[in-house]
C-alpha cells in the first residue's frame, strides 16, 4: 500500500511549513516516505507544489504523476493537477481549505493555524490516529491543531482511506540532499565555508550558519562568488579544511579561483548545485547540464576529482571523504548535485558514524620546499606559523620553493608533477553501484541524482521479465577501465539516463573509456524523472520502438 500526496498553492501559503511538519512526524513514526517539491522563482504568488510518497515499503523516488490525495490551497492546483487524481482518490478543494481556515481562525485565533490542521488531514488519510500521533508530537497546542485535522478527515469520510503500515526498524536520520552534503562536510572536518546565496545551493549555507553557532566552524557570506572561492583558498592555505557551494552561474565567476587552486595545489571542496541554463535559465528547477563545465573548469591543465552522489547515505559519505581526498592529493574536489537532489527529503538507511576527521600537518623547518618534486607528484604540505618553515606560494609558475620562474625546464617538471597525481586519483576511483544481475542483456547507465529512480525502475522492469540491470556512477571523473570491468558492457544494450539534452555522461564514457552508449533517455524540461517515465521509455527502447 502507498499514498502519493500532492499539496499545491502559491508561495507564501505555508506549503513549506506543512512539508516540514509532515516529514518530521512521518520520520518520528517510522514511516517509509520520500518528499520533494517543485517551486517557482518568486517569493510570493506563482504555483508551487510539494509531493510526498508514503508507503509500507522503501521508497526513494516519485512513482509517477498520479496522486491518491491532492490538497489544493488555491484554484490553480485543481486546474493543473486535478486530472492526475488516481481513481477513487481524495481531492481536498480550495473551498474545503477555506472551511479549514475559517475553523482554525475561530478555534485557534488565526487562519495561519490551518497548516497543522491540513497536515492532520493527510496523516489521518494514511491511517494515523490521535494516540499514535501523540507519541510523535510533544507540543500540546500543536497536537490540538493536528487533532482538528483528524476531525475534518472523519467528517469527510477519508480517515484511513490509504492506511500505510510503518516500517519495523526505526528511522536513523532524515535529510534533504543539501543537509546531507553539509553534514558530511562537517564530519569531514570542514571548518571554513564561504559562499554567496544561489539556488539550489543556499540551504547548504543555512546549515553551516546554524552549525557555526555550536561548532568550531566559521561561515562567511561573501559579497560575490569571486570573493567566496578566494576566501576559502585563503583559509585552506592557513590550515583549515574549506569549501564553497554555488550553482552554475556562480561557479562561472569562480573560474580564476579554481585555476588558482590547481596552480597552488591548495586543497578545496566545491559543491555545485545544477539547474537548467544557459544563463539564469530555470533557476528553481533541476537538470544535469553542468558535467562538462565542472570537469573542464578553470584555465590550464590540472588534476581534479568530480563526484555526484545519488542517495542520502552516499551524499554524507562522499562529502566527508572529499576533504580527505582534497588534502591527500592537494587538488580541488567537486561535488555535483542538482535542485531535485538538493530539495528531496529521504531517509538515511544506514546508521552514520558521527566521527569528525581533520587535516594533519608535518612541522617543517628551514629549507622547506612547498613544491618539492616527488615520485607521486605530492609535495609536503604545511601552513605558515607551524614550525620554522617559510611557506611560499604563487599563482605564476614556480620552482620547488614556490618562487616565480619562467625557466622552460622547471615549467615542464612542474606540469608533469601536478599531472602525476591524476594516476593516483584513478587508483582511488569509486566503482559504480550495480543494481540487478551482472549478466543482464540491457544496462541502464546513470549518474548523480537519478540513482534511486533508476534502481526502482530496474526492479520493476526485472519483475516484468526483462533482462535488465543498472550501473550508477557516483564518481564521474576521473573514469577508469577498472570501474567497468567485469560487466561485459561492450556486448550489452546500453541506455543512458540523464537530465540533460545531449547525454553528457554517455559522451564522457565514450571519450574516456571508449564505451559506446548509443541510446538515451533524456529529460530537460526542468523536472525530475519519475520511475514510471524511466520504465516506459526503457521498454520502448528495449522493444525496438525507439
Amino acid at each position: 500500500m502507498e499514498c502519493n500526496l500532492l499539496i499545491g498553492g502559491e508561495a507564501g501559503m505555508g506549503l513549506a511549513t506543512i512539508e516540514n511538519l509532515l516529514v518530521d512526524i512521518l520520520s518520528r513514526l517510522n514511516f517509509h516516505f520520500f518528499a520533494t517539491k517543485n517551486y517557482m522563482s518568486r517569493i510570493r504568488g506563482g504555483h508551487n507544489f510539494h509531493m510526498f510518497r508514503i508507503a509500507d515499503h522503501g521508497v526513494n523516488a516519485l512513482r509517477d504523476n498520479t496522486w491518491e490525495l491532492i490538497i489544493a490551497l488555491d484554484d490553480e492546483t485543481g486546474k493543473r493537477h486535478g486530472k492526475d487524481l488516481a481513481p477513487g482518490g481524495i481531492f481536498i478543494s480550495r473551498q474545503q481549505v477555506d472551511e479549514i481556515e475559517s475553523a482554525a481562525k475561530e478555534r485557534f485565533g488565526s487562519a495561519v493555524e490551518s497548516n497543522p490542521v491540513i497536515a492532520g488531514i493527510a496523516l489521518s488519510a494514511i491511517g494515523c490516529g490521535r494516540e499514535q500521533l501523540e507519541n510523535a508530537v510533544a507540543d500540546a497546542p500543536l497536537m490540538e491543531r493536528i487533532a482538528a485535522g483528524l476531525e475534518f478527515a472523519e467528517q469527510w469520510g477519508i480517515r484511513g482511506r490509504y492506511a500505510v503500515a510503518p516500517r519495523a526498524n526505526p528511522v536513523h536520520y532524515k535529510f534533504d540532499g543539501n543537509q546531507a552534503l553539509a553534514f558530511g562536510a562537517i564530519l569531514g572536518g570542514c571548518q571554513f565555508m564561504s559562499s554567496y546565496p544561489m539556488t539550489p545551493a543556499t540551504s547548504i549555507m543555512i546549515y553551516f550558519t546554524r552549525a557555526a553557532q555550536d561548532l568550531p566552524i566559521h561561515f562567511e557570506q561573501a559579497e560575490d562568488e569571486i570573493a567566496a572561492v578566494n576566501m576559502a583558498l585563503g583559509a585552506s592555505f592557513a590550515g583549515l579544511r574549506s569549501m564553497v557551494a554555488t550553482s552554475g552561474g556562480g561557479f562561472a565567476l569562480m573560474q580564476e579561483g579554481v585555476s588558482l587552486a590547481g596552480m597552488t595545489e591548495t586543497p578545496i571542496v566545491i559543491m555545485v548545485g545544477q539547474r537548467p541554463g544557459p544563463s539564469t535559465g530555470l533557476p528553481t528547477r533541476t537538470e544535469q547540464g553542468e558535467l562538462f563545465f565542472v570537469i573542464h573548469a578553470g584555465h590550464g591543465e590540472f588534476p581534479r576529482a568530480v563526484f555526484a552522489p545519488g542517495s542520502i547515505d552516499e551524499a554524507v559519505a562522499i562529502s566527508r571523504a572529499s576533504f580527505e581526498l582534497a588534502d591527500n592529493y592537494q587538488v580541488p574536489v567537486f561535488i555535483l548535485t542538482d535542485q531535485y537532489f538538493a530539495d528531496s527529503i529521504q531517509i538515511a538507511e544506514e546508521n552514520i558514524p558521527v566521527a569528525v576527521s581533520s587535516r594533519t600537518y608535518r612541522s617543517e623547518g628551514p629549507g622547506y620546499r612547498r613544491y618539492e618534486l616527488t615520485e607521486s607528484g605530492i609535495s609536503p604540505l604545511t601552513y605558515p606559523g607551524l614550525g620554522k618553515a617559510e611557506v611560499h606560494v604563487d599563482s605564476d609558475e614556480h620552482d620547488e620553493e614556490g618562487h616565480i620562474t619562467e625557466d622552460p625546464g622547471v615549467r615542464v617538471a612542474m606540469v608533469e608533477k601536478r599531472m602525476k597525481k591524476l594516476a593516483s586519483l584513478k587508483s582511488d576511483a569509486l566503482k559504480p553501484t550495480l543494481f540487478g544481475p551482472a549478466d543482464a542483456g540491457t544496462f541502464l547507465i546513470c549518474w548523480g541524482s537519478n540513482k534511486l529512480i533508476v534502481k526502482e525502475a530496474c526492479e520493476r522492469l526485472a519483475a516484468s521479465g526483462k533482462s535488465v540491470a543498472a550501473l550508477h556512477f557516483s564518481q564521474v571523473y576521473p573514469l577508469t577501465m577498472e570501474m567497468i570491468a567485469g560487466y561485459g558492457l561492450e556486448g550489452k544494450s546500453l541506455i543512458g539516463v540523464e537530465n540533460n539534452a545531449t547525454g553528457q555522461f554517455s559522451q564522457l564514457l565514450r571519450r574516456e573509456l571508449g564505451l559506446e552508449v548509443p541510446k538515451g533517455i533524456l529529460k530537460y524540461d526542468g523536472a525530475c524523472f519519475t520511475v514510471d517515465e524511466v520504465c516506459r521509455e526503457a521498454e520502448r527502447i528495449m522493444e525496438g520502438r525507439g
